[in-house]
């Protein structure tokens, strides 16, 4: 599973929501207990960072960017 499987499968019962990074590492760590923490940058499932996911701008991506370290679950 790649690492944005694991962000989309881990959030997919948040859809709709505000969350903070905070938040979002602690959903991850919880539904997969092995993933890399430092691995968890919200930013890249939205839009604005310098190395996104493929998803990054795209209809496919995870989370929408509010302000800093606050997303909406798309």
């Amino acid at each position: 599973m790649t690492n944005h499987e694991m962000f989309a499968s881990a959030l997919k019962p948040y859809k709709g929501k505000r969350l903070a990074t905070s938040d979002i590492k602690a959903i991850i760590s919880e539904a997969f207990p092995n993933f890399n923490l430092g691995s968890v940058l919200p930013n890249d499932h939205a839009e604005g960072n310098k190395s996104p996911c493929w998803c990054a701008g795209t209809s496919e991506r995870i989370l929408d960017r509010v302000e800093r370290g606050i997303f909406t679950v798309l």
